[in-house]
């Protein structure tokens, strides 16, 4: 996605900057109008937060551009288990943008049916794409030990055995401290937030 610095009264940027981030999403929130409506809630939950540490800065960030693509559960099942940055971007490239989160909550989230959204890990994320895969009949359980082994290396069949607690942590949303503006909330926009 590509984003820009706003100013309160209209002047932007004039170039771009870019951040890949990684969702599950409920198919009913797989459209066009679901995506813009959350990421400019992401955006606007961010710039309420930063805004909250810095008072004085007015400016905010506003999403520009997005384009979505779905994630491949099979090139990530190739990864061989070696943790260079080549393999990753092609394997794991989740665990990549959750190295490179800077102002944002996370690189990865969990999106449920209403549209409240969590962030976890790049690793918690490869779970959840695996637990999904396999529930689908799309990997076997020996293919999915060995996955969770190279990830977690001499823990593959306790994670895996376990694969019914940690999926169910991890499709859980929690409540945050941090503001949060409500799914479906209008006009989409990316801020300024609105603190008082």
């Amino acid at each position: 996605m590509h984003y820009r610095l706003a100013q309160p009264f209209g002047g932007l940027s004039a170039g771009t900057q870019t951040k890949t981030w990684f969702f599950d999403v409920p198919e009913s929130r797989d459209t066009d109008d679901g995506w813009a409506e959350l990421l400019n809630r992401l955006f606007y939950d961010a710039n309420a937060l930063m805004r909250s540490r810095e008072p004085g800065d007015t400016s905010c960030l506003a999403v520009d551009t997005f384009t979505t693509a779905p994630v491949s559960a099979a090139t990530m099942l190739a990864w061989d288990g070696l943790a260079t940055q080549e393999r990753a971007a092609a394997h794991l490239p989740w665990i990549l943008a959750a190295g490179a989160v800077s102002w944002e909550y996370s690189a990865c989230y969990c999106v449920d049916d209403a549209g409240a959204y969590d962030g976890m890990t790049g690793n918690g994320f490869s779970e959840l794409i695996l637990y999904r895969f396999l529930d689908a009949g799309g990997t076997t359980p020996q293919d999915a030990v060995t996955f969770l082994d190279r990830l977690y290396p001499g823990h593959g069949e306790s994670i895996f055995a376990d694969r019914s607690q940690r999926f169910a942590n991890l499709v859980e949303i929690r409540p945050s401290a941090a503001f949060r503006r409500p799914p479906g909330s209008t006009p989409w926009i990316s801020g300024p937030p609105t603190l008082g």
